[in-house]
């Protein structure tokens, strides 16, 4: 059973005008999933690479599915892949979340000095590669046949070169701004003036 937040934030997500069109619910002409909705629910690694496959295929309701399954103060959903993400990484989403708002307590948000005239090391570059493909660390780690700990360290390295703490950055923030300084733009706004 749901609780009232659970169910608000799931009217929420089902309110989305885009809900329709989800990635994991395209039906055929006679109104037959062509995806098996148990794939989602499936355990092991290869059912779970599949299910989020298709949520990272374009699905426009990525990042509000991923958002509802992170959840809320006392609960999250707890089985299957939600919004291209299993539950382990859910919950290792939520420990990160954790960590984020316990260093801003400390810390304020105070970044770390950006590397003037930075490059990407032949890891880093690397690694923009495999983002640039498709935007998710783990997904990235087995493109490039490296460990997790050790793409997210590169990662994490890159982040605070470009004056970023790694828990600031969406991937897709990451790629653009790394963009910016290979082709020698010196980034601007706000998040830049705050780190100088």
């Amino acid at each position: 059973m749901l609780s009232p937040d659970q169910n608000a934030a799931l009217s929420e997500l089902e309110a989305h005008p885009n809900w329709p069109l989800r990635s994991c619910a395209v039906t055929d002409e006679l109104g037959e999933f062509v995806i098996d909705p148990d794939l989602f629910y499936t355990p092991g690694a290869a059912n779970e690479r599949d299910a989020k496959k298709v949520c990272l295929s374009g699905c426009p309701v990525l990042a509000a599915c991923r958002a509802y399954a992170l959840g809320g103060s006392g609960w999250w959903e707890s089985d299957g892949v939600w919004g291209g993400m299993t539950a382990d990484e859910r919950r290792a989403e939520r420990r990160a979340q954790k960590k984020r708002r316990a260093r801003l307590a400390r810390q304020g948000d105070k970044r770390p000095q950006p590397t003037e005239n930075w490059e990407p090391s032949p890891a880093q570059a690397s690694l923009l590669q495999a983002l640039a493909e498709q935007p998710d660390l783990r997904a990235a780690a087995e493109t490039m046949k490296r460990p997790y700990p050790n793409v997210r360290w590169v990662y994490a390295q890159m982040c605070e070169q470009l004056g970023f703490h790694s828990d600031e950055l969406t991937v897709p923030a990451l790629l653009e701004e790394a963009a910016k300084r290979i082709s020698g733009e010196r980034p601007s706004g706000p998040e830049l003036e705050a780190a100088a």
